[in-house]
């Protein structure tokens, strides 16, 4: 290995430690801590900001990992590979590679630096579910996917209290042991402001977030859609802004299409990818097998962005509804008439219930919860 190569090592283990001391000073989401058992050979994913690098660097810990991140101004001209190879030859015992999707060869990469070196720690993370992304065949078969998803309500009040409570599997069924204090309807307020990105903990939750949504459009989903233009990053802001203030939230592809001067193709493309991405939730009609984009229901996927971009507290109510009943386990669809409700919520023996989610000053207009059997 040149000296050079050692330099950038050496560079790039600083860069490491100050990462590290960023990172790891703050409080940790406790469901970091059920990723213990990372394995040799893991990818972590997850949308921007909640804490995929703070959990490798958690598991880094007493073990001789370089980690660096592929949008790093020095690692693109030396090559993830490459960078892996001069560490294990130095003597680390791994390498954690963040934002992998940076590197334009990482499946390539991963599989030769898997084929080499399978008694070496090799983790990744990155910002997309990599199910757009060709060679995920190749990777899966030696990789360990993981996601990270967004914090949940019992995260949040234990990183703002220390107070623990029990998770609760099935959100129908009673728990006669659950009790709460004075605070919770309070804290459960903060939560819906703040509480589903740990960036909250450093202050400046807005433009934090802002900057999440900025560098998602810019910089990741350029990534997965090949030839993308400036006009398709205001398309993408306008369906941000659309969401968050509509009525109704559902896509008008038509629309879009004419009013924007782009391909119905590039659309989906595009909407496919804000998903993967965690911009938007997409929750198709129920009983749906056509195009699926064309009765569905679609959410901001981060239900506070509706208060960040003034949207509607409607809206905000059902996407926490369809994070909180997928974060479960559970399926749930858009309903296909008005008055059976607003969502069907088939649980894991395939039972479906009808869900109407509303605030006090929402008509009843007689929908109630029913068996849908």
């Amino acid at each position: 290995m040149s000296n050079m190569n050692k330099e950038l090592i050496d560079k790039l283990a600083q860069t490491m430690s100050r990462v590290e001391h960023n990172k790891l000073s703050s409080p940790i989401r406790p469901v970091i801590n059920e990723f213990e058992n990372m394995g040799r050979h893991s990818i972590i994913i997850g949308p921007r900001g909640t804490g995929k690098t703070t959990l490798l660097l958690n598991n880094a810990k007493n073990k001789r990992i370089l980690y660096f991140s592929a949008d790093d101004f020095d690692v693109p001209a030396n090559g993830i590979h490459d960078i892996a190879v001069d560490a294990f030859s130095l003597g680390y015992e791994g390498v954690f590679i963040d934002e992998i999707h940076y590197d334009s060869k990482w499946e390539q990469a991963l599989k030769s630096l898997y084929d080499k070196y399978e008694d070496r720690i090799i983790w990744a993370s990155d910002s997309s579910s990599l199910q757009l992304r060709s060679g995920i065949r190749e990777t899966a078969r030696r990789f360990l996917y993981k996601e990270l998803p967004l914090m949940s309500f019992r995260e949040y009040i234990y990183l703002k209290t220390e107070k623990k409570f029990p998770v609760i599997a099935d959100p129908f069924c009673y728990e006669p042991d659950f009790k709460v204090d004075s605070d919770f309807l309070y804290l459960f307020e903060e939560y819906k402001k703040e509480g589903f990105l740990p960036i909250f903990l450093a202050g400046d939750y807005d433009e934090k977030f802002k900057d999440i949504i900025t560098k998602t459009i810019s910089s990741d989903i350029p990534y997965f859609v090949p030839v993308i233009k400036s006009t398709h990053m205001q398309l993408m802001k306008e369906i941000l802004r659309y969401l968050s203030s509509s009525n109704v939230p559902r896509i008008e592809t038509e629309n879009l299409t004419r009013q924007w001067n782009t391909s119905y193709e590039k659309l989906i493309k595009l909407l496919h990818v804000m998903e993967e991405t965690g911009l938007i939730s997409i929750i198709t009609e129920y009983g749906d097998s056509k195009e699926k984009f064309s009765r569905s229901k679609v959410f901001l996927a981060n239900p506070s962005a509706y208060r960040i971009l003034g949207g509607k507290e409607g809206n905000l109510r059902e996407s926490l509804t369809a994070l909180s009943f997928k974060a479960c386990g559970m399926r749930i669809n858009a309903s296909a008439k008005e008055e059976a409700g607003d969502f069907i919520v088939t649980d894991k023996s395939n039972t479906s219930i009808s869900l109407e989610v509303g605030g006090r000053k929402k008509k009843n207009q007689e929908k109630r919860l029913r068996n849908q059997r």
